[in-house]
């Protein structure tokens, strides 16, 4: 039998609620990582082919804690996504958090959401190895019964994107 791609959407977003339903039943998902060294990172996922998920965030935005809890620290935790994406956090605002850049450069959470224009949040944006962006960026939680179908096209698109370098 052979699955469709809606087919496939629908079995992992299946598969995504099943292991999101039993480890809310057991506790809390573990945090996002926050971001600190893109440029070895980068290195890592340039040789896996792997994109990285960047996820700008606010500490008291009440839509990207629904949306960490909800649909990104589930994808996080869950082991299928291990190999497809690289997820960090960046608090946007935020001017005491250092960052190595893509480039190696030292800069900031706030400076590094400033060079990829992050003007709301939650936003999330997948780039390659270098920094360059795969996948139409998501900002917002408009549609949270949506949102995981959003990361999964973007997910999706990205890998795409590597897959044709």
């Amino acid at each position: 039998m052979k699955m469709t791609n809606y087919s496939r959407q629908f079995a992992l977003l299946l598969i995504l609620a099943c292991t999101a339903g039993a480890a809310l039943a057991q506790g809390q998902f573990p945090p996002l990582q926050y971001a600190d060294d893109f440029a070895a990172l980068g290195r890592t996922a340039a040789a896996n082919r792997t994109p990285i998920m960047l996820v700008f965030t606010l500490p008291d935005c009440p839509f990207c804690a629904r949306a960490k809890k909800n649909h990104l620290e589930p994808l996080n935790a869950n082991p299928a996504y291990g190999a497809k994406v690289v997820l960090r956090e960046i608090e946007a605002p935020n001017e005491l958090i250092p960052l190595r850049d893509f480039d190696g450069a030292m800069t900031t959470h706030a400076e590094f959401a400033r060079k990829y224009e992050v003007r709301a949040v939650p936003t999330v944006i997948l780039v390659d190895g270098r920094g360059k962006p795969l996948a139409d960026t998501i900002v917002g939680l408009n549609s949270p019964e949506f949102y995981n179908l959003y990361l999964e096209q973007a997910i999706d698109a990205a890998r795409l994107q590597l897959r044709a370098r």
